[in-house]
């Protein structure tokens, strides 16, 4: 098959959909894919004519099928006069089969083909014979517009199946054109006022630091509350000057004291001062100081110490007044006797009878015993003799009123606490022994006079546990099992009830005395009105 040939089937094979049907081919996208070129790629059909072609180079006076097909149709025999000639076609690859033609692609330049003839076919609307649809111009805004955020889906994508954007065409009259002018007056971006230049911003450089974040804002954060610079909180450190440092602005600062990484980091950084982030210039300031941290230390104790001494001071002298008011009562003896008897008098026979003392708790349960007569208790009888009797001993809850102060008062937590802070203080005094003299001279005064502090809160505590010791024996308990909140909180509870039991016998009184007072009252009523009755009886009479 010559060149003509070749390109006289290659245009032949460009048809429309009206045109007869051929045997199928394989298509080739182009890059515009309004085009389309269907080209005859069946390697066994091209491989035989390419052997066919050589044949005919060799026996001029031969002829192939290819070219009895194109004697046969007139306008084909035209066209291989019209097309330049062309060169013989390479030698085929080892195999015998033919390569695929390339395929172009943007920015590549490929060989042009012939625009394909104009189909002179009636009703006609395939895209490649120019007779499809022609897209509609689309409605552009004038001004910028917001942003209708969604998925977007490729126009090759929705035409490929029968997808709800496929059913209908553009040309349709039942789409519904949306009002553009209404859509770029609502939904239009509003012009920016300008603003007015205040100056130009100045770019700030960014801090070095060698503190992790979390600890760097917290320790930000710190030293925000004293507004004041970092040479002076230094200097307040080297001072032990705690006009500012309080208690627990101490604490905080122990707990944000630099690490061995971040203090070798900072030592080895020998760049301008200035570029480090405020917590690292802070930092060293306060390496400066020597001994900072046993500086702080000392601080921190001591105020410790004279926080925990005001807390701990009226607490221990409330124990043991209490202890003491508890053991020089006269009263409270009486009144216990007093309670002795009536027990064993109403438990006489019985195996809690004839008892030589009772329990201090024993007076709680005084009023669990009720009288034959409503609301009255042991409690108020006994309260009722001793008005009659030992006026004296309504006093009684006038004595134990030291000892309601120290209910709540744990004693034995105060210990714990009181000693572990001397032991802290002891261990402040073995460092400071060991640190610089001038160290020494600035906190040995005050870490001496806290000491002598707390070793006198622990003779105070020494006193109570005597004090304890003999209470137990005075009230017949255990030494070791006695509680003295418990002890406390019986005397409490007793006083109070002593208290209401006296004002209901008030109260009763009061009211018997009313009573008493209406039956008098209508006596009298009663006599007048019988005397009345018997002088009208005795006039009538005469």
């Amino acid at each position: 098959m010559g060149p003509g040939q070749t390109m006289e089937s290659l245009l032949s094979s460009m048809h429309c959909s009206n045109h007869p049907k051929t045997v199928p081919r394989r298509s080739v996208p182009k890059v515009n894919k309004c085009t389309q070129v269907n080209m005859d790629l069946e390697e066994k059909k091209s491989s035989a004519d390419l052997s066919l072609s050589r044949q005919s180079e060799h026996s001029p006076g031969s002829t192939s099928p290819t070219q009895k097909d194109s004697s046969s149709s007139p306008e084909q025999s035209v066209m291989p006069a019209l097309l330049p000639q062309l060169p013989p076609p390479p030698p085929l690859p080892p195999g015998g089969k033919v390569p695929l033609p390339p395929v172009s692609t943007p920015g590549m330049s490929a060989p042009s083909l012939p625009s394909p003839q104009p189909c002179s076919t009636p009703g006609c609307s395939h895209p490649a014979c120019g007779c499809g649809e022609q897209p509609q111009a689309r409605k552009t805004p004038t001004l910028r517009m917001k942003v209708l955020h969604w998925q977007k889906l490729p126009c090759d994508v929705v035409r490929q199946s029968h997808s709800i954007w496929a059913v209908m065409p553009s040309s349709s009259k039942e789409l519904v054109e949306p009002d553009y002018a209404s859509l770029e007056l609502l939904f239009s971006v509003p012009s920016r006022i300008p603003m007015e230049k205040t100056g130009p911003k100045i770019k700030k450089t960014k801090e070095i630091t060698f503190i992790g974040p979390k600890k760097s804002l917290l320790l930000s954060i710190f030293l925000k509350q004293f507004k004041c610079s970092n040479e002076e909180i230094a200097a307040m450190i080297q001072k032990g000057d705690r006009s500012k440092l309080d208690a627990e602005i101490l604490r905080q600062l122990l707990k944000l004291l630099p690490e061995d990484q971040e203090i070798n980091s900072l030592k080895s950084y020998k760049k301008e001062k200035s570029q480090l982030a405020n917590a690292d210039q802070f930092y060293l300031h306060l390496l400066e100081v020597p001994s900072y941290q046993l500086r702080i230390e000392c601080m921190l104790i001591c105020e410790e110490t004279k926080i925990l001494l005001e807390c701990l001071w009226p607490k221990a002298q409330a124990i043991r007044t209490a202890c003491e008011t508890i053991l020089t009562s006269h009263r409270l003896p009486v009144f216990c006797q007093l309670i002795l008897k009536v027990g064993n008098f109403l438990n006489y026979g019985r195996h809690t009878g004839d008892a030589g003392g009772f329990k201090i708790s024993a007076l709680l349960k005084l009023t669990e015993t009720k009288a034959n007569q409503n609301n009255i208790t042991l409690l108020h009888h006994i309260l009722e003799e001793v008005e009659k009797k030992h006026r004296d001993l309504l006093q009684l809850p006038r004595d134990l009123d030291f000892v309601s102060k120290a209910v709540g008062i744990h004693f034995d937590a105060m210990q714990a606490e009181a000693g572990a802070n001397l032991k802290k203080l002891l261990e402040i005094e073995k460092h400071l022994f060991l640190s610089t003299d001038d160290l020494k001279i600035q906190h040995e005064k005050s870490v001496q006079g806290s000491l002598n502090a707390s070793k006198d809160l622990q003779k105070e505590f020494a006193t109570i546990e005597k004090k304890k010791e003999e209470l137990a024996d005075y009230l017949c308990e255990d030494r070791k099992k006695l509680s003295l909140e418990d002890v406390f909180s019986t005397m409490k509870t007793f006083r109070e009830i002593f208290l209401k039991t006296l004002q209901e016998n008030q109260e009763r009184k009061e009211q018997a005395a009313k009573s008493e007072k209406r039956k008098k009252w209508f006596k009298g009523e009663d006599a007048k009105r019988l005397k009345g009755e018997y002088g009208k009886c005795h006039k009538f009479c005469n």
